[in-house]
């Protein structure tokens, strides 16, 4: 079994490194071992492995196994979506469109799809759909990677892919991908209202812990 947890990225919690703040300043603080101290003290989980995936990086795993196939149920418009993975310019930004119905995406339109969050009406809990969704496309697609492929993959991501899986276990894993048949074998878990609800410090997403915690525990107890 496979269960895809999202946690929102302006998630109020109590950090590894000290006090308090959104989720997604603990990878900025700590790095890798920060985030995944504070997931465990937070969830009561224990994390065995980690992925980090940069935006380029995403672009590059993509392309690598051809695009994806997804059905954009929730399409992208957004006149405000940051042009900075290609250009110097950290607060640039551009017009992007992913339209609704089946699309065949390769890096660059999966990227834009996965990280806007500007016209979604459901905000980041909405883009957590979007991310899950392309996920699961990337999984399919794992069916056609052989595990001779992945020391190729891996050079051409570069450094845009950092992970405590070594590329021995990774060709492992890839077929294992492809036993993933049943659709009840995947459980995709996203903290929506009224596991959190918004109007927490400095616009950020407060936790119900009392619901957030047995949902979790129930599937990684």
């Amino acid at each position: 079994e496979v269960t895809m947890l999202s946690i929102p990225r302006d998630l109020y919690v109590p950090l590894s490194t000290g006090g308090y703040g959104k989720i997604d300043g603990a990878y900025s603080y700590g790095g890798a071992g920060a985030a995944i101290a504070t997931v465990q003290q937070d969830f009561g989980v224990h994390v065995n492995d980690y992925i980090w995936v940069g935006l380029l990086g995403l672009i590059k795993v993509i392309d690598a196994i051809g695009g994806i196939d997804v059905v954009t149920s929730n399409p992208v418009m957004d006149d405000y979506y940051p042009a900075d993975v290609y250009n110097s310019d950290p607060y640039g930004f551009q017009r992007i469109a992913v339209l609704a119905g089946p699309q065949h995406l390769d890096g660059i339109h999966a990227m834009q799809y996965v990280r806007s969050r500007h016209s979604d009406i459901q905000s980041d809990f909405g883009r957590s759909k979007r991310q899950q969704q392309v996920l699961q496309a990337i999984r399919l697609k794992a069916k056609q990677v052989a595990p001779t492929d992945i020391p190729a993959a891996a050079a051409a991501i570069g450094g845009e892919l950092k992970t405590s899986i070594g590329l021995d276990r990774v060709a492992q894993l890839v077929p294992l991908a492809a036993t993933f048949d049943n659709p009840d074998s995947i459980h995709q878990v996203l903290l929506l209202p009224p596991y959190t609800h918004g109007g927490g410090p400095g616009g950020s997403v407060t936790a119900n812990w009392g619901l957030i915690l047995p949902l979790v525990h129930q599937y990684f107890p």
